[in-house]
C-alpha cells in the first residue's frame, strides 16, 4: 500500500480562532460522525448528530445551527434530498441560509457543480482534512503544533472495517454487499487510506458487472487492512 498511513501535513498546525454556537453532524456511518466530531470541537459549542438524513432534518428544524456537515451518499434520504428539505424549511420559516458543506467521497465527474446546485454552501472530499473544514467554516489561524486528534480513533475505526468484511463474507444478496462495500469504501477514505478505499471501490464494480465476488478477494482485503492495523500502530 502507497500510503500505509494517512498524511498529517500541517493540518496539526492549525485551529480555529472563533466558535460556532451550533453545529449538525450528519452521516450514517457512526465512525465517520466521531471524526467529523473531533475535527468541529475544538470550533463548536455544541455539536448534534444524526445517522440519516430523516433524523437531520428533525434536528434542523428544532434548531438554529451555524453549520451542518452532511455525508451525500446514505442510504434511504440521501444528501441532495436532505439538503433540499432543510433549504425548503429555511424559504417556509424565511430563515437565512445556513452553512451547509457537503462530504462525498464519489469521484463522478460533475458531481461537485450537482453538490452546490443542490444547495450546499460549499463542497469537502474524503478524505476530509481539519485544515480544509477550518478553511470553509473561515475559523482557520495559526497555532502550535498539537497531536493529530484521530489517531485515538484508529482501534475503534480498524476493529469496525473487520467486522464489516466479516459481514461481507456471508452476505448472499448483490445489493447488501454493495450498500456494505460503500460504506467500508467510505469509511477508510474518510480516514485517508485511499489505496484500501479504491481497492474497495474495485470490488463494487465487479459486483455491479458481475455478482457477488468470489471470497479470495474479500480475504485479500482483509489481510490489507491487517497491515495497515499493524503499520499504523
Amino acid at each position: 500500500m502507497t500510503n500505509s498511513t494517512p498524511p498529517f501535513s500541517d493540518d496539526q498546525l492549525r485551529t480555529p480562532c472563533l466558535k460556532l454556537m451550533r453545529a449538525l453532524v450528519v452521516d450514517d456511518v457512526e465512525l465517520n460522525r466521531d471524526m467529523f466530531r473531533i475535527h468541529l470541537e475544538c470550533a463548536a459549542q455544541h455539536i448534534d448528530e444524526a445517522a440519516d438524513g430523516f433524523a437531520a432534518l428533525d434536528l434542523f428544524k428544532q434548531h438554529r445551527y451555524d453549520a451542518v456537515l452532511l455525508d451525500i451518499e446514505m442510504p434511504g434520504l440521501n444528501g441532495y434530498d436532505t439538503m433540499a428539505g432543510m433549504r425548503k424549511w429555511e424559504q417556509e420559516q424565511l430563515l437565512p441560509r445556513t452553512l451547509i458543506l457537503a462530504v462525498t467521497s464519489s469521484d463522478l465527474p460533475g458531481d461537485r457543480q450537482r453538490i452546490l446546485d443542490a444547495g450546499a454552501s460549499a463542497y469537502l472530499a474524503k478524505p476530509l482534512r481539519q485544515k480544509d473544514l477550518m478553511k470553509a467554516l473561515q475559523l482557520l489561524q495559526l497555532a502550535e503544533p498539537s497531536p493529530h486528534p484521530l489517531a485515538n480513533l484508529y482501534p475503534k475505526m480498524f476493529a469496525y472495517a473487520d467486522t464489516m468484511l466479516g459481514e461481507l463474507e456471508i452476505f448472499d444478496e448483490p445489493e447488501a454487499v454493495s450498500k456494505k462495500l460503500h460504506q467500508l469504501r467510505g469509511m477508510m477514505a474518510v480516514y485517508g487510506f485511499e489505496d484500501f478505499a479504491e481497492h474497495v471501490k474495485q470490488i463494487h464494480a465487479v459486483i455491479q458487472q458481475e455478482g457477488i465476488p468470489k471470497k479470495p478477494l474479500f480475504d485479500q482485503l482483509r489481510k490489507e487492512l491487517h497491515d495497515l492495523r499493524i503499520s499504523s500502530t
